[in-house]
């Protein structure tokens, strides 16, 4: 059945195996902030073209677990804040995995504030989508990109630790005319190391059929910073949908259940994979029903195309 689908202002049709859905959008989960931007612009042109350039080394992307850092799969250890028929709880936990999620800030090419998610994947690389750097339009690239580990209630452990972006890797340009993009994927190299202190996630390629079935059916879990929640502080703490599967796949894109909002577009979506949590997914966007608003299913990037294309760059 076809789907008509929005990301900025294109509309495209996209076939999909859902049924009874028309019309339907397709929004990305970066959320941009109202208000004027009365920041000092610092200009980001750093685009790189190779692993060697990036500094991520994949033989050395095992997680880190940094000593005397609690590890948790509680989210909210004490708290489980269920708000309605939203499956979202708050991530007040300052434990692993939790503390490698953090949020993503910068302004738009158009002056516009806006909020994503990321994940340290290295001592001082960050996973997230391209949307969430660069204008899916234009192509330019955003300003005053930040990443601050494992926000909570608006502040991060340390002011310290709030990094600035330097050099980027991103999968697309957003010039293929696709929509969905399944390589709506980036790395930021951040201008401090960070995950000796909070720990790094790692990647598992598993494939989409593998993960929409048993044993990971209902047992994800989706981490970001949403801008609808907590309710009292939208956007400042992460929430993270703790139980929630993966559906298929269409055209190249991984479809999922787990509950998302604007500001969530590149949290991880995880799981234990061999004894240790990973990160199988990149939520990116979420279709809606243009009628009703009401959220129908969800889209990510998959984890093995993000390792085959940056393998094919080289070192």
């Amino acid at each position: 059945m076809n789907f008509s689908l929005t990301l900025g202002t294109t509309v495209f049709s996209l076939a999909l195996g859902f049924n009874n859905y028309l019309p339907e959008t397709l929004r990305p989960s970066s959320l941009l902030l109202a208000g004027e931007n009365t920041v000092e612009i610092i200009p980001n042109d750093s685009v790189v073209n190779t692993l060697a350039e990036l500094g991520l080394d994949l033989e050395a992307s095992e997680p880190i677990i940094p000593a005397g850092l609690n590890i948790s799969d509680n989210p909210a250890e004490g708290s489980r804040a269920v708000i309605g028929e939203d499956r979202r709880v708050a991530v007040t936990s300052t434990s692993y995995p939790w503390s490698a999620v953090g949020q993503i800030s910068g302004i738009t090419a158009s002056g516009n504030g806006y909020i994503c998610t990321g994940s340290l994947v290295a001592e001082d690389i960050v996973l997230t989508n391209a949307h969430c750097i660069m204008d899916t339009e234009t192509g330019e690239l955003a300003t005053n990109i930040q990443f601050k580990p494992n926000l909570i209630n608006g502040r991060v452990a340390s002011e310290s630790d709030i990094a600035n972006a330097e050099p980027l890797l991103v999968g697309t340009d957003f010039s293929n005319g696709l929509n969905p993009d399944p390589d709506d994927w980036a790395f930021i190299v951040l201008d401090r190391s960070l995950g000796q202190k909070y720990g790094t996630l790692g990647m598992a390629t598993i494939p989409t059929a593998v993960l929409a079935d048993q044993p990971f059916v209902e047992n994800l879990i989706m981490a970001g910073y949403s801008g609808d929640f907590p309710p009292d502080k939208p956007g400042q703490t992460a929430s993270a949908h703790v139980g929630c599967s993966i559906v298929g796949e269409e055209v190249d894109v991984v479809l999922h259940l787990c509950d998302t909002y604007g500001g969530s577009s590149g949290g991880p979506i995880l799981s234990l994979v061999d004894g240790e949590i990973r990160i199988v997914a990149l939520n990116s966007a979420e279709v809606i029903d243009q009628e009703t608003g009401a959220g129908l299913v969800n889209i990510a990037v998959q984890i093995p195309r993000i390792i085959n294309r940056i393998q094919a760059l080289g070192n």
